[in-house]
């Protein structure tokens, strides 16, 4: 699995428990920008955790 889909795949399972123990509901556009979002910082979340 690349680190990629390792992220998107944390950021996607994140929104779905806000969802389930939260009960906030997180529109389908708000997810697609959300997951967009995390996808593009990538690198520098990746630099921030070697830090």
């Amino acid at each position: 699995m690349k680190v990629q889909d390792f992220a998107y795949q944390v950021a996607a399972r994140t929104i779905e428990i806000l969802e389930q123990e939260q009960h906030y509901k997180v529109s389908e556009d708000t997810r697609k920008q959300v997951l967009a979002k995390v996808r593009s910082e990538l690198n520098d979340i990746l630099k921030k955790m070697s830090s």
